[in-house]
């Protein structure tokens, strides 16, 4: 059986914005107006009805934090989202780095999904 496995890096940043009303949103309209303000990539990765969640590529959280009002304007012109007074950044934070040397040789778990490399 030959062995398969991807080892992925992503700099990347969580950030989570709530004090809003969200009903019938595009996720690609919102993605795209983020991506234009913010110069990133960014991928929307949670939504409900008075936050979203999404993930900022290359961008630290206090470059975020530093355009605060700018990012919640920006989301106030995706359709399907009505920004209120309480519009806030709640979640900023940074994915922590793993290094290669801390990947360990066997799954942490029996979860099929989980694929890890042999070393040589």
């Amino acid at each position: 059986m030959q062995s398969q496995f991807v080892i992925a890096h992503a700099d990347k940043t969580v950030l989570r914005i709530s004090g809003l009303s969200v009903k019938g949103m595009n996720t690609r309209q919102l993605e795209q107006l983020l991506e234009v303000r913010l110069l990133s990539r960014v991928r929307v990765i949670g939504v409900t009805g008075d936050a979203v969640e999404m993930d900022v590529y290359g961008l630290s959280p206090e470059q975020i934090r530093q355009d605060e009002r700018g990012i919640i304007q920006a989301l106030a012109l995706a359709d399907g989202i009505t920004v209120t007074d309480l519009a806030k950044i709640c979640d900023n934070r940074k994915i922590v780095d793993v290094r290669y040397e801390d990947i360990p040789e066997e799954p942490s778990s029996m979860c099929m999904r989980e694929r890890w490399i042999k070393r040589t």
